[in-house]
């Protein structure tokens, strides 16, 4: 899995693949030769930006905002490439921009949400996230990163929630996709809160095995919340497993 890791000490960030809705104005369109010219630009752009090149990315998105400077798909690929770089400033200007010309991009509000993460304003993060999630709540990532608002904020359970959510709708929701339009936080902390809620997934289906592997790793990356499995009844199944108290003490 491709990372990246930020100026914001601990905090990473990865980009998850959703489809764009694009709402376009017949006022002030650009002209066919103009599209073309932009279209190959922003092409150029994606391959580099698969490859992590991004200062190159950067460079293929503004020629192609100069013949159609209203295009939110473009708007939205430049603040991620400048996302990725830390430039956050410029990117939450281009997720701006991208929403005025398209208030209904999804991915749009998603990431001027994780930007808000990255800058600590966690009120912010999750009115942008909820807005969202009203447009489609079947965004993994947006679910992924209001679950890190919400422990931001110190709301866990919110939080569990919402992790939940988002490994529901996407299994691989951890794993980064480097053609993605939507901006995923990731902290250290993220990966042993979901192994927690896969282990008690395992353990509600009967799969003892499995829910004490990932208990483990939840163990391993620090979870704080590990005495949950003594309070938890999806866990039941493992109370009078000798195993368990080994990987959590009561």
């Amino acid at each position: 899995m491709l990372r990246f890791l930020t100026l914001l000490a601990a905090t990473s960030l990865a980009i998850c693949a959703v489809p764009i809705i694009r709402a376009e104005s017949s006022l002030d369109l650009p002209k066919p030769d103009a599209l073309q010219v932009a279209k190959t630009a922003e092409m150029k752009g994606d391959l580099e930006r698969i490859h992590n090149n991004f200062f190159l990315a950067i460079s293929y998105y503004q020629q192609a905002l100069r013949s159609d400077p209203r295009n939110p798909a473009v708007l939205n690929k430049l603040g991620i490439a400048e996302l990725k770089l830390g430039d956050r400033g410029p990117a939450r200007k281009h997720f701006s921009q991208a929403l005025k010309y398209d208030p209904r991009n999804i991915s749009s509000l998603n990431n001027l949400g994780a930007v808000a993460y990255l800058d600590k304003k966690y009120k912010n993060a999750v009115k942008y996230l909820k807005q969202a999630l009203e447009l489609d709540e079947s965004s993994a990532p947006a679910h992924l990163n209001l679950a890190e608002a919400w422990m931001g904020m110190g709301q866990i359970d919110r939080a569990m929630t919402e992790y939940a959510r988002a490994l529901e709708l996407d299994a691989d929701i951890l794993n980064e996709s480097s053609t993605g339009v939507a901006a995923r936080v990731s902290t250290p902390e993220q990966r042993a809160r979901v192994n927690f809620l896969i282990a008690k997934a395992y353990a509600k289906r009967g799969n003892i095995d499995g829910a004490l592997e990932y208990l483990k790793r939840a163990r391993d990356g620090r979870f704080p919340e590990m005495g949950r499995v003594y309070k938890d009844q999806e866990f039941a199944t493992l109370w009078t497993d000798p195993r368990l108290e080994k990987i959590v003490k009561r």
